[in-house]
């Protein structure tokens, strides 16, 4: 079962996929992917990232992991790029969606 990681802006209950966590002989988390790319690779999710980075300045953000115990409580936060009611697109973001 693949892991979907996600960078979470509790206070704004805001978060942004980073795709899939990649992790070096199973322990450290080395990277993120999406399909057979790494999520760096992708230009527009790397200019939401910053955005992202840029709107949340000065508030907490963490890593969260969709195995994760406590993933349930950020779970129902607003998602960039997500596809349930009230999320954001990617497009929209860049944009300057909000």
């Amino acid at each position: 079962m693949s892991v979907s990681s996600y960078l979470v802006c509790p206070s704004r209950q805001l978060m942004i996929g980073l795709g899939k966590r990649l992790r070096e002989q199973g322990r450290t988390v080395i990277g993120f992917s999406i399909g057979d790319h790494l999520t760096s690779e992708d230009p527009q999710l790397t200019q939401a990232l910053w955005r992202f980075l840029a709107h949340t300045a000065g508030a907490e953000l963490v890593v969260k992991f969709s195995d994760d115990e406590d993933f349930e409580e950020v779970a129902g936060y607003r998602e960039l790029g997500g596809n349930e009611y009230g999320d954001i697109t990617i497009e929209d973001y860049v944009r300057g969606g909000v």
